[in-house]
Parts: structure tokens; sequence; C-alpha cells
């Protein structure tokens, strides 16, 4: 009974995997599939690449872990739990590296949102995947969280759409036809949000940094326990064959 159990949450934990990996691989492979084409070694292009190359190690770790839970190996259970283990050491560096160089990842993400914003353009019928994610993530944002721009709702100058005195609708305090055009990106303009999108998310992080803290905290969690229960089962599946 305890066996199926373990096999059973292992199985859940592997698919989290494999569904985190589908996420990465599409985000990464709608920017790919138009852009790639093109490789000037962008942080777009080559943030898009990493993407799907951490959806291809997720996809595949969650599937090693589907195959260990309907595996009657323990051999293999312990070898998928050193695994999972390495994993998780690495993701700790990882972090440990974050907190070293944010002032440069910061400066990355900046220039990717920024070059991400050029591909914004009202909506057309022959718009690519892309672009239609593009846009609608962006309005999204900023709806939500009440911003404009990366840094400010001047940043859309720099765009072609904003060439011509635009900013998306979603920038306007009050979502009205009409309302992002005709701007004077000279001034201030009372009726647009005034807060980038980036200050705007550390602002909502900072609010809520115990719900952060948790999220991380429980996503590391998830995969210690996914050790946990391939050691279990690899010790379960050992003690069987020792019995025969």
């Amino acid at each position: 009974m305890m066996r199926c159990l373990v096999r059973l949450l292992l199985a859940l934990q592997s698919s989290c995997s494999v569904l985190a990996g589908v996420c990465l691989v599409t985000a990464g492979g709608l920017y790919g599939a138009e852009r790639f084409g093109d490789w000037d070694g962008s942080e777009l292009d080559v943030g898009a690449a990493i993407s799907i190359g951490l959806g291809g190690v997720l996809f595949l770790l969650g599937l090693l872990g589907l195959l260990t839970s309907c595996s009657r190996s323990y051999s293999w259970s312990y070898c998928f739990s050193i695994i999972l283990l390495v994993i998780v050491i690495l993701q700790c560096l990882a972090g440990v590296l974050v907190i070293f160089f944010r002032n440069e990842i910061e400066k990355v993400v900046d220039k990717s949102l920024r070059q991400s914003m050029r591909s914004y353009n009202l909506p057309d019928p022959s718009d690519s995947p892309y672009q239609v994610t593009v846009r609608n993530t962006w309005d999204g944002i900023q709806n939500i969280l009440g911003c404009c721009g990366v840094m400010a709702f001047t940043d859309w100058s720099d765009t072609e759409f904003g060439t011509p005195g635009l900013v998306p609708e979603s920038c306007c305090k009050e979502v009205v036809a009409g309302c992002g055009s005709d701007i004077d990106f000279g001034v201030d303009n009372p009726d647009l949000h005034q807060t980038g999108c980036v200050m705007a998310v550390q602002g909502e992080m900072a609010e809520n940094i115990e719900m952060v803290v948790a999220v991380i905290a429980g996503l590391l969690a998830v995969q210690v326990l996914g050790v946990c229960l391939s050691c279990c089962l690899a010790r379960s599946v050992q003690v069987e064959h020792c019995d025969l």
C-alpha cells in the first residue's frame, strides 16, 4: 500500500516537471520559430534558447521520473534520486549566482523587455503566434499592474509602434478607444500609468515577499520530496528483492 502511494506521488511530481518543460519549450519555440532564422545573439535570442534547453531538461527529467515510478529496479530508482539531488544543488548554486550578479541580470532583463516591445503591434489577421503572445502579454501586465513600458511610458517612443505617438491602450488609466493616440513623449501625461513595469513588478514582490519566499521554498521542497520518494521507492523494491 505504502509503495503504491510513493509511486503515485512520484508520478504526480514528475508530471508537474513534464508540464513545466512543455511550457518552457513552447514559450521559447514561439519566439524561435519566427526569430531564430535571423539569429543575431540578442538577449531575447539567448533567452529563448535557454528556455528551450531548460524546458527540454525538465521534460526529460519528468519522463525519467514517470519511468522510475513504474520501474521495479531499485538501482535505477537510486540513480534517479542522485540525479534529482544534483539538480537541486545546481539550482541552489544558481540562486547564489543570481544574488551576486543581480545588477547584470537586471540589465539583461531590461534589454530583453525592450526588444520584445519592438514586436508589439495592433491586431492584424496576419500576426504570427509570437506577435499575438507579445501583445497579449504586454497588455495583460500593463492592465494588471497599472504600469506602462519598461521604466516609463516614454519607452514606447523607441519602438516602431510608438513612433507616430502611440502607446498601447493598456497604458491608459481609463481604457477607452483612442486613449493611446497622439501622445507627446516629451511631457508628462497624467492619463497614462507613470510607473514602469519593472518597478511595478519589483514593488509587488516587495509587498508580497512572504508569498515569494513561500513559492520558492515550495518549489525546492517539491524537488527534495522527489529525491526522498525515489529513495523510499528504491529501498522498498530492494527489500522485496532481498525477500525473494
